[in-house]
């Protein structure tokens, strides 16, 4: 079978009339898809979109992608005048033209991280108002060319459930008001290439309109290991809180679906009741998943996390500590990515105490690599060369020196989000923002993006005297504040509460994590990291190069006071589309 490259971006290259409903009392006002790198907001009834982009020409939803790869699109329905009282939406199923292949929807089970058939998943999408942009300059630099554009209004976030108490099915929409819905589509590993085609069913008011979904499956798997490691802190006691009971394996295998690893520090009694988490066990059909990695455990296994812990606070105990971990971690899950984390983000009077623990464990003659979130600094470093990994933010990052570091056998990774050298990761910034981190990761051949939190619902020491720590995350948009004034729009919280014990009103009364456009958009920049990984390793240099150019240009250290990759989904989709064709032909 051939594949078109002019077929399958038909809709981003020519204006075309959306599907419509002309009497004006009717529910519906338009249907219309758009691809997964967009947040249509619920009063933008002229998105420009709406005439066409990858994902839409006018009358069909079109997607592409490799087996073992999870697509996703969005579905935008614009209520009427009247408004809809009740809207639902379905896609059973997608069948290959001319072949047995079959991908089947099936509706949700209580456990929301059970994946088993679950190849078609449905969410609504819930927006939250941004009235004041976010007031950080490691995040964005207000009212610079950086900020991110149109930073106000009803910006779509939470993807829910369809089966959830609120934002379920079926939604009340109110007049001249759209109401998007995210489709997620797992391409089984072992499906046919081709065609694929099926209905989204549209159901407003008891009228039924259909939309027809077209996929192309393109003749090569996504390998089940990541080619890069996205590291993401999770803090299990936050879900306790929340929902009163242990839910760790549920939201490790969500953080699976999306190619992230959830990570926290491990002692040896944690990292032996959590072996199956590592040994892949834990991501299999007898535990109830099926998806990418399935089968393949997690690869980073912090010794502590945002900071040396109590084993490790003074030389002595650390020079202790340090070979029991090594010793274990070689005999019960050898080859595993371990490090000991220094002082968070430390000052210049901390440097002679995490040199001090560096002397400790390298006497030791444990190898148990140390860890700082620190630029590059040759103070900090010593002599003996004390620090093995640097993360830094993105405007501190040194390509120059991360390239004599990684010639010693050392390393240095970048961590959250800053325009304009990388992506920002708060609501009001676009959709593909996190999608575009892993990109200037694969340019430079960082092996490790690093985000602070994912479930930051409870505020650290750093916020304010008086303010309530337990933050309500699906009313205030707020989600960092700190002692200097510093506040951002949903910073640190990739997922929100599908329970809620502490604001019973906002329980939605699913046993799991709800996600975000965000989180969905670093999934597709961890699958894009692949197919640059792939087209490289089939000697697709030219291909890879030129691709990478196109999107970012000017990362990190290159950056100038813009941004300079793309901040629509369109040229992803065209730049991924390019290498899924090479691929294939290679």
């Amino acid at each position: 079978m051939t594949f078109s490259r002019r077929s399958l971006l038909a809709g981003s290259l020519s204006a075309v009339v959306p599907l419509t409903v002309k009497p004006a009392a009717e529910p519906l006002a338009a249907l219309w898809a758009v691809n997964d790198g967009e947040k249509v907001e619920a009063d933008d009834l002229a998105n420009p979109n709406k005439q066409g982009n990858s994902a839409w020409d006018g009358r069909t939803a079109r997607v592409f992608g490799a087996r073992n790869e999870v697509v996703a699109f969005q579905l935008v329905a614009e209520a009427g005048a009247a408004g809809i009282g009740a809207l639902s939406v379905r896609l059973p199923v997608l069948r290959q033209v001319g072949g047995p292949g079959v991908i089947r929807y099936a509706p949700p089970a209580a456990d929301p991280t059970y994946t088993i058939g679950r190849q078609i998943q449905v969410f609504s999408e819930r927006c939250m108002s941004i009235r004041e942009k976010s007031n950080a300059d490691w995040i964005y630099l207000r009212d610079s060319p950086a900020e991110p554009p149109d930073v106000l209004g009803n910006k779509p976030v939470q993807l829910v459930p369809e089966n959830a108490a609120q934002g379920g099915f079926p939604l009340a929409v109110p007049a001249a008001t759209n109401q998007a819905f995210w489709f997620d589509i797992y391409i089984p590993r072992r499906a046919p290439a081709g065609i694929y085609r099926g209905q989204i069913e549209v159901e407003a008011d008891r009228q039924l309109r259909v939309v027809p979904v077209e996929l192309t499956v393109f003749p090569f798997t996504l390998p089940d290991q990541n080619s890069i490691n996205a590291m993401f802190y999770y803090e299990g006691s936050q879900v306790e809180l929340r929902y009163g009971r242990n839910l760790d394996p549920v939201f490790h295998r969500f953080a699976h679906r999306h190619r992230v690893e959830f990570v926290d520090g491990y002692d040896i009694a944690k990292a032996t009741a959590a072996r199956s988490r590592f040994t892949g066990t834990d991501f299999t059909r007898a535990n109830g998943y099926e998806g990418p990695g399935e089968g393949v455990g997690n690869n980073l296994l912090p010794r502590t996390f945002y900071g040396p812990g109590p084993d490790f606070d003074t030389p002595e105990k650390a020079q202790a500590s340090a070979p029991l971990w090594t010793d274990w971690l070689a005999q019960n899950l050898p080859g595993k990515q371990t490090f000991l984390y220094m002082p968070d983000e430390p000052g210049a009077e901390e440097f002679e105490y995490i040199r001090s623990l560096s002397a400790a464990v390298r006497a030791s003659g444990a190898p148990l690599p140390i860890f700082t979130t620190h630029a590059y600094d040759a103070v900090l470093d010593g002599p003996d060369k004390a620090i093995d990994i640097w993360a830094t933010v993105a405007d501190l990052y040194d390509g120059a020196v991360a390239k004599v570091l990684r010639a010693e056998g050392r390393d240095m990774w970048f961590y959250n989000g800053q325009r304009p050298n990388i992506g920002s990761v708060v609501i009001e910034s676009p959709a593909t923002d996190p999608r575009a981190n892993l990109w200037a990761a694969f340019k430079h051949d960082v092996p490790t993006y690093f985000y602070w939190h994912t479930n930051h619902w409870r505020h650290n020491r750093q916020v304010l005297p008086g303010r309530e720590r337990n933050q309500n995350v699906w009313v205030d948009p707020v989600t960092f504040h700190n002692r200097r004034g510093w506040w951002a729009n949903g910073d640190g919280v990739l997922m929100y509460p599908g329970e809620d014990r502490i604001y019973p009103d906002q329980d939605r009364g699913i046993a799991g994590p709800i996600s975000t456009i965000q989180l969905a958009n670093f999934r597709r920049g961890i699958q894009d990291h692949l197919y640059l990984t792939m087209a490289r390793e089939r000697g697709l240099d030219l291909l890879v190069d030129h691709v990478v150019e196109q999107i970012v240009p000017a990362v990190l250290d290159e950056a100038g006071p813009r941004v300079l990759f793309p901040q629509q989904g369109n040229a992803y989709e065209q730049a991924r589309l390019k290498l899924a064709l090479a691929i294939s032909a290679s």
